[in-house]
């Protein structure tokens, strides 16, 4: 019985040729975009999933309000805290602690080639928790003794050429001890927010006596990443209490302060660390790109919605072409076929046509997946990135659009008397027509939401590209400090570079705009303000930075020569913030600079206090992203407190851009040639602020143009139906003297009228989510009016040239044979 059902299914399929091609066509479509978006956001959901104890896995923030209300979440927390929390919270397993030390070289003694890595420590137990897979090595001990180091199969190439390296030594610069190789981790999974390549032991410090005296006395301060392992149905909002109850009872802070804690969840990291200080970035200065939550759930319902408006078109497709089956179904039942044989029979060929859909949408996603990898920086693999759940998902989902397309035709076709069929009933009913102008809207009111975004979402990532950002970063070098030659030589490395005909300007700081470092942060007062205002941004630079950089000064003067060295330079922000309303030399009070610059640490007294004199004022300009305020900032000249030169900038002709380089490589290897010659282009830089916002762009463009041709196959369908339902009408109106563009503009008009009342849905909907998602960006584009006319009209437009076409065949045929016909 079963068998019989799929061999006329198959001969139904191969029997209406033209309108199976455009079913398979429009489930296809699809179900390509279905998979290509779900292996996208299954990855993006997935993050740190190889992880056993994931569920139980927290990372600790630390949420901090100083006097003035400057508020700042990290994620990060002091030594003490790690250390107690394991010892007397019983709801607490284990923790562990990472910290980043810069990066510096690691070289092979016996062969001492230098690699730039980050090196990053990690206390014992660090293995304990997470389940990075070894290739060699004891995950239990390999981070016990002091002067161990765990290293990934990458490094472990790079600098031996193999990977079986345990018990081999590695030579890192920032210490006179070598380091023993104990254990070799897999690659990191490509869906991982960890991505160190080595791991040294938190044991090594302890020789340091500074350390142990800091670390002992460590409660308060965001040195350290510290994560908790929590027992079994423990509740992490009463862990986070009670650690916040332990440093208030620990540690010294500054009155005013305000301190407290709270646990984030391992799977939430990824996706959930946008206004986390540090968020994104577990190990490694060169982080895991931080993903967009609301991307995520837009692709989600995206590819559900297209996979859906495929299911609809089929459904569209199938009544539209009911009529050549109505005796078909009238024998059937007139030999006893029952309603339930004639609804399986169609569900199985919908079934069927899905599964032949599903055949070829594989096939496609297979040759398309090399690209599609390539532009959205991932590694997919359909065998191995789509686990059996995904695979599940997927299937489950096609079946169930499989069977709902099939579904209405099945019970509209099955219900009619066979005498009725027998007779040549047509489906004149208004509820039918109804139902299949209603699918019509549901596809054209989510295509046009599609069509909207993509326009939204085009002209912001134009406007990201585009607007002036208050410097210039065209033909901009940004060269990377490694060695302290060339810091101490910085002037003879500028008058060198200088010398190359295509070098126009140079410039030394210890940060620059698009920096990819976490800033150095101070306190600083004017005179006669009683507490310290939170400076977001603190740099070094030199005398020709604004020069280099175009950055236009408001008031005051630029940085002369070294009797400026107590001189700074602060921003409109800055001035703002500091009731500062002109540059004349004014005392400003830093008090207090933070530890390091990897983290937001406390804020530590500088000797003496430094007091700079206040010289001038710049006009505000785009340190960072454009998704965040311009924040104050204060420029520093070289040789203070703040200033460690960490970049040469160097503005360059558009000739020959790669003989410049060499020439630059020249002058840098000069101070050491083991030292990697590091540069970026300064624009290509600021674009990966944007990277996801552009491949983003890209795909909901594709995907809105798939469901917009998948919608005018169901269109396509429903107007076929039309004209067949009409063929008397327009017989009638052709010998009564009817024109073309008359017939034509009969047979349109209500197919408009639905894509007309899906834009009316579609436009509030559209506008709601587009404002949502510009909140994400403090400088942004307006939503204006022509957006939702532009999007409007391309759907109308393209709604009316597919009904048109069988509106104009349908005016082609001899009005005699049709009304002979009827």
């Amino acid at each position: 019985m079963i068998k019989s059902y799929f061999v006329m299914g198959w001969r139904n399929i191969l029997k209406s040729k033209l309108y199976s091609s455009l079913n398979v066509i429009g489930l296809t479509f699809g179900i390509v975009c279905f998979l290509l978006i779900g292996l996208y956001v299954y990855d993006e959901l997935t993050f740190d999933n190889q992880h056993q104890q994931r569920d139980r896995i927290f990372r600790v923030i630390t949420h901090e309000q100083n006097p003035n209300n400057d508020a700042t979440t990290v994620a990060a927390a002091g030594f003490m805290l790690a250390e107690e929390s394991r010892r007397v919270f019983p709801e607490v397993e284990k923790t562990t602690r990472m910290q980043r030390v810069g990066r510096a070289n690691l070289v092979d003694p016996e062969h001492p080639v230098n690699i730039q890595e980050t090196v990053t420590i990690a206390d014992e137990y660090f293995f304990q928790i997470f389940d990075f897979p070894f290739v060699e090595g004891n995950r239990v001990t390999a981070l016990k003794e002091p002067n161990t180091i765990v290293i990934t199969e990458d490094l472990a190439m790079r600098i031996f050429s193999t990977v079986d390296v345990l018990n081999k030594h590695l030579q890192f610069n920032h210490m006179d001890t070598p380091l023993k190789i104990t254990g070799v981790l897999k690659n990191h999974a490509n869906n991982s927010t960890f991505n160190f390549s080595s791991i040294m032991s938190e044991s090594t410090q302890y020789s340091s006596e500074e350390f142990k005296t800091e670390a002992q006395t460590d409660w308060a301060s965001t040195s350290f990443t510290v994560y908790a392992l929590l027992k079994p149905a423990a509740d992490p909002t009463a862990v986070s209490n009670k650690m916040t109850q332990l440093v208030h009872a620990n540690a010294t802070l500054e009155p005013g302060t305000k301190l407290a804690y709270t646990l984030q969840l391992l799977k939430d990291v990824h996706l959930h660390s946008a206004d986390i200080i540090d968020g994104a970035r577990n190990s490694n200065v060169d982080s895991i790109p931080q993903s967009n939550p609301i991307y995520v759930t837009v692709f989600l319902f995206t590819a559900i919605f297209v996979l859906l408006i495929a299911g609809i078109n089929y459904t569209n497709l199938t009544t539209a072409r009911a009529s050549s089956r109505i005796k078909e179904i009238g024998v059937r039942k007139a030999i006893g076929a029952v309603r339930g044989n004639l609804i399986r029979q169609f569900l199985v060929e919908s079934l069927l046509t899905t599964a032949i859909a599903f055949v070829f949408a594989v096939i496609l996603v297979a040759l398309l997946l090399p690209s599609f990898n390539n532009f959205t920086n991932k590694n997919f693999s359909l065998i191995t990135s789509a686990g059996i759940g995904f695979w599940m998902i997927a299937a489950g989902l096609i079946i169930v659009i499989g069977l709902l397309s099939g579904g209405y035709a099945a019970v509209l076709l099955s219900r009619f008397n066979p005498v009725s069929l027998l007779k040549g009933l047509k489906f004149r009913e208004a509820g039918n027509f109804s139902m299949r102008k209603a699918l019509v809207v549901v596809q054209f009111t989510i295509s046009t939401i599609m069509i909207t975004g993509t326009i939204v979402l085009f002209m912001q990532v134009k406007y990201l590209n585009n607007t002036h950002l208050g410097f210039d970063k065209d033909l901009m070098v940004v060269i990377d400090v490694n060695v302290g030659r060339a810091r101490t030589n910085f002037e003879w490395v500028k008058n060198e570079m200088l010398k190359i005909s295509a070098v126009h300007h140079v410039s030394v700081t210890s940060r620059v705009p698009g920096e990819w470092k976490t800033l150095r942060r101070v306190k600083a007062k004017s005179e006669g303000t009683a507490s310290p205002h939170q400076i977001s941004y603190a740099i070094g630079a030199d005398r020709d930075f604004l020069s280099t950089y175009n950055v236009t000064l408001l008031a005051g003067r630029n940085f002369a020569n070294d009797s400026d060295s107590t001189a700074i330079i602060i921003n409109e922000a800055a001035a703002k913030m500091l009731g500062i309303t002109d540059a004349n030399g004014q005392v400003i009070d830093i008090p207090q600079i933070a530890r390091n610059s990897f983290f937001v640490p406390i804020f530590d007294d500088v000797n003496d206090s430094f007091k700079p004199r206040l010289i001038g004022i710049v006009k505000d300009f785009h340190f960072q992203s454009l998704r965040n305020r311009i924040e104050p900032l204060i420029i520093a000249y070289q040789h203070n407190p703040i200033q460690l030169i960490d970049y040469y900038s160097v503005k360059i002709a558009a000739q020959d851009i790669q003989g410049t380089l060499e020439k630059l490589k020249a002058i840098m290897v000069t101070n050491d040639e083991r030292e990697p010659f590091e540069y970026h282009f300064l624009d290509q830089q600021l674009a990966l602020f944007y990277a996801e916002d552009q491949r983003s762009q890209t795909i909901l463009g594709w995907v809105a143009l798939a469901s917009i041709i998948i919608a005018c196959l169901g269109l396509f369908g429903l107007a076929t139906y039309a004209a067949e339902q009409r063929l008397k009408e327009i017989g009638m109106r052709k010998v009564l003297g009817a024109t073309m563009l008359g017939l034509i503009t009969l047979l349109s008009k209500d197919f408009v009228k639905l894509v007309f009342f899906a834009c009316c849905i579609a436009f509030p909907i559209a506008w709601w989510g587009a404002n949502r998602w510009l909140e994400e960006y403090a400088y942004h584009i307006d939503i204006a009016w022509w957006m939702f006319a532009l999007a409007g009209g391309m759907a109308l437009a393209i709604a009316l040239l597919t009904v048109s076409y069988q509106a104009i065949k349908a005016t082609f045929i001899n009005p005699v044979k049709i009304l002979k016909a009827e």
